[in-house]
């Protein structure tokens, strides 16, 4: 008799062709009660009847529910279908007991009930729907199809749900409907460019996202900037590990490739970090940021304003709801002692969150070990080593934040009196050259950590506010991007350090790549420049394209570009007055940003074969 797993038990029942059955009709369903609260709360005056769609809500949690019951029903062992199915148990009972709750209450109206009844069913929908999401992802991940694939349909998935959420007509005000230059195609491009950048994580915007997008608009900008932060992937993982359910193998190792984490028994404490860590960091930045905005906003638009800037900092994504970024707020303390934490935190990557973590738990553990007495040392444990991949990325970032401070500062010093601005010197309000020393140095700072990977500006960025050395030296910290693993684009941190270290090696004669008294294999510092030249000709053939499309001038096209391509989200001003065809390429440079590098590793290490042969070798000529 062949073994079968307890994993297995749950979804045997003893009537499986009414099942697969009871699954179809809950799936289509599914499909209309979200066609359903997107026509209810999509539109001002929804299409069809309220009373109609409120009743496909409830025919859909009513065959859902009845579906769970007859799976535990029908199930061969009912235990471990209960076990699986406790999510949906404390939804629905938490829905009963907060209806019960409100109907005890003395003197409460039956319309107000019916209201949070429905509004309680939606709810569950909602989260319903999401789980089934992130189940389907699951089941992709798990199928035969290359990992390269899986995080390419989920993330084109999630863009284009994005993009038709934000196309309905509630998400926008209405002077953007009643714009001279209007149209339905434009705005369905408008919206995806708006999809792509939020999940992306970019921040290049079509439009005003505080003054085009209502605020069931940026909610939706919200989640998707969380979701393209955090990754889908992780937020799969998380869940099912949840609810219960064990990853795949092969599930696990498109995880570790996503996240760059090489210990596949550590994979399921890494998820609950980083969701835990993430939600931790961005809750406290939200109480700190709360006292930054204008008085004359009432506290729930300045707790929104908190909660959406802590999460766009934190997943440099640079979404602001102001037009002007955070210039308004130049000088909060916030700015440089809330959201530049922040956008480091998030650039730095989940695992060096997690072995520096992990190294601050160990340093706890051996001082309390020492003030209890040394012959507990066994019980604390041994002291933590930080691994060489978190001593590069810290390494590499310091030096990142601190060497191009100083040259911004000597790029926007202010020209002396009588001499003209015709070399790119700034004169106008908002910039960098317009403040006293001190607050020339902070404006650098913030610039140097915003520009490699978060999108925010607390300066104008435009040509004539910022001299052509600082864009160019913009332009390369935009290419370097973040670190792996991280919220951010671009080549990464490692990948500088090893070939800069590749580079030292060359010269000094030696046949390694050594850092920290490591080695590094020479198969990553192939991979470290295929990913750069793959860069370099991802933003050279964006810039080509631009250039093409849009009568804009080089340095322009190449800012945009490589802000693009590098997943940034600044720019000179040229992103609102794209073409069609220039949005379309930014798009496709956002996307390719986004899963460009991160791809070409999981290719490389999944499709490879070792080869069983050897050519002979033969000198060529290099410089």
């Amino acid at each position: 008799m062949p073994h079968q797993s307890k994993e297995a038990a749950p979804v045997t029942t003893r009537t499986p062709a009414k099942h697969y059955r009871l699954r179809a009709a809950v799936g289509i369903l599914a499909v209309l009660a979200l066609i359903s609260l997107a026509l209810e709360f999509g539109f001002d005056t929804p299409p069809l009847p309220t009373g109609i769609l409120v009743t496909i809500q409830l025919a859909a949690v009513v065959v859902y529910v009845y579906s769970r019951v007859f799976t535990v029903a029908t199930a061969c062992n009912r235990l471990m279908a209960l076990r699986s199915c406790w999510l949906d148990g404390v939804l629905l009972i938490g829905a009963a007991a907060f209806l019960i709750i409100e109907l005890e209450r003395p003197g409460t109206p039956v319309l107000k009930v019916s209201a949070l009844y429905v509004g309680t069913i939606q709810v569950v929908i909602l989260l319903r729907l999401i789980a089934a999401g992130i189940q389907l992802n699951l089941l992709l991940s798990q199928s035969r199809l290359h990992p390269t694939r899986v995080l390419a349909v989920t993330f084109i998935s999630l863009i284009l749900l994005g993009g038709l959420a934000l196309s309905l007509p509630r998400a926008t005000h209405e002077h953007v409907h009643d714009g001279a230059d209007f149209s339905i195609p434009r705005h369905l491009l408008n919206c995806l460019f708006t999809a792509t950048s939020a999940t992306c994580v970019t921040g290049l915007v079509v439009y005003d996202t505080g003054g085009d997008f209502t605020l069931f608009g940026q909610v939706i900008i919200l989640v998707l900037i969380q979701a393209g932060g955090l990754g889908i992937m992780i937020f799969g993982s998380a869940l099912s590990l949840l609810v219960g359910k064990r990853m795949s193998l092969r599930h696990s190792l498109v995880l570790q490739d996503a996240i760059s984490h090489r210990t596949l028994g550590q994979l399921r404490t890494m998820v609950v970090v980083i969701v835990v860590s993430t939600f931790a960091i961005e809750g406290l930045a939200t109480v700190m940021m709360y006292p930054m905005w204008h008085g004359s906003m009432t506290p729930a638009m300045r707790l929104f304003h908190s909660v959406f800037h802590s999460v766009s900092a934190f997943c440099n994504a640079g979404f602001a709801l102001q037009a002007d970024s955070l210039i308004p707020y130049r000088r909060a303390w916030q700015v440089y002692g809330c959201v530049m934490p922040l956008i480091v935190l998030g650039g730095l990557g989940f695992p060096v969150l997690y072995d520096l973590w992990q190294s601050a738990l160990a340093r706890f553990r051996r001082h309390g070990s020492r003030r209890v007495g040394a012959s507990l040392q066994p019980i604390f444990g041994p002291p933590h080593r930080l691994t060489l991949h978190t001593k590069l990325v810290v390494t590499t970032t310091v030096i990142l934040i601190i060497l191009p401070t100083p040259f911004f500062v000597a790029f926007e010093t202010p020209p002396s009196a009588g001499e003209s601005s015709s070399g790119g010197m700034a004169l106008s309000d908002n910039t960098i050259a317009d403040a006293s020393i001190p607050g020339r140095f902070a404006d650098s700072l913030f610039y140097a950590i915003t520009c490699r990977t978060a999108g925010f500006n607390t300066v104008a960025m435009d040509t004539q506010s910022m001299s052509p050395p600082s864009h160019l030296l913009s332009g390369l910290l935009m290419f370097v991007g973040g670190s792996p693993a991280s919220t951010a684009g671009g080549i990464k941190t490692v990948g500088l350090a090893v070939l800069i270290l590749g580079v030292w090696s060359t010269l000094k004669g030696r046949e390694k790549v050594e850092a920290f008294d490591r080695t590094i294999p020479d198969t990553t510092v192939r991979r470290a420049a295929v990913i750069v030249l793959v860069m370099m000709g991802l933003i050279s053939a964006v810039t080509l394209a631009i250039c093409f499309t849009e009568q804009v001038s080089l340095r322009e096209a190449a800012f945009e570009s490589a802000s693009a391509c590098g997943t940034v989200g600044l720019s000179t001003g040229l992103t609102p007055d794209l073409t069609l065809a220039g949005r379309t390429i930014i798009m496709a440079a956002m996307f390719a940003g986004r899963l460009g590098p991160l791809t070409v590793l999981i290719a490389l290490a999944g499709g490879s074969v070792a080869g069983r042969y050897e050519y002979p070798s033969e000198q060529v000529g290099i410089g």
